[in-house]
């Protein structure tokens, strides 16, 4: 199933791919709060995809709390 981040709430899913994670899809504060809810919907597996750089507010996260696929 393929749905926009903002009809995601209150759903879960077993994986939630982001494919877009980059500072021009969620780089404003009020942007913030879609990239959490796209986050938070995953059960078992999430996967962020970006072409350039992270969006900050992935950036701010601890190293410890993801792994980087090598590509």
């Amino acid at each position: 199933m393929i749905i926009p981040v903002y009809l995601a709430k209150g759903l879960e899913f077993d994986a939630v791919l982001v494919y877009d994670a980059s500072p021009a899809a969620y780089g404003r504060n009020n942007e913030r709060k879609l990239l959490y809810t796209a986050c938070t919907r995953a059960m078992h597996r999430l996967h962020l995809y970006t072409t350039g750089d992270w969006s900050r507010f992935v950036q701010a996260l601890p190293a410890n709390l993801y792994e980087k696929a090598p590509y």
